[in-house]
């Protein structure tokens, strides 16, 4: 057996982190905008944001429809790649307030390892998408995530295009009162 280096994720550490710091920020004007402090957004309200980040998982399986054995109806890539990106969304706010910075590093790498875990296994989509609603830990679910996108054809640019355009109509929503 030879050594193959490992496959990175469908967005590079550097990405991640760059989306991770506007998700901060974003996070800040939402908390500024709902008068939640620091501490509830840490604390109080961290089961709810554990909550969004399964519902958003559910919202970008139902999209793909490849797991509808019953349905002829073909999935929309825009609403699929929408959906992962509100799901990114909860995923970097929760990275943000449960790691140190300093252990962003070693999460990634973990996630790289659960990534190629699952490819030498051969999962199939449907597997991913229950270790996207059943990882233990925040790095199952983010290498679960990277590869159905993977493999349903997306990239880092459309990812990183679609985080731009979702960002922008948070913002949005923020000034109208969402």
């Amino acid at each position: 057996m030879t050594y193959q280096e490992p496959q990175p994720l469908i967005v590079s550490f550097a990405t991640l982190q760059d989306i991770c710091a506007k998700q901060v920020v974003l996070d800040r004007h939402i908390c500024e905008d709902k008068g939640i402090t620091p501490h509830e957004f840490r604390y109080d309200l961290h089961t709810k944001r554990e909550i969004s980040l399964l519902v958003e998982a559910g919202e970008m399986i139902n999209e793909t429809k490849t797991f509808k054995y019953w349905s002829n109806k073909r999935m929309d890539p825009e609403k699929v790649l929408e959906e992962a990106i509100d799901w990114l969304h909860f995923y970097c706010s929760l990275l943000m307030t449960d790691y140190k910075p300093t252990q962003h590093v070693h999460q990634y790498d973990l996630t790289i390892f659960d990534r190629q875990s699952y490819e030498r296994n051969d999962e199939t989509l449907d597997a991913l998408y229950l270790q996207l609603f059943q990882g233990q830990r925040k790095h199952n679910m983010l290498a679960a995530w990277s590869l159905i996108l993977e493999r349903l054809g997306y990239t880092e640019t459309d990812i990183i295009g679609m985080y731009e355009q979702k960002n922008a109509e948070n913002y949005k929503r923020i000034l109208e009162a969402y």
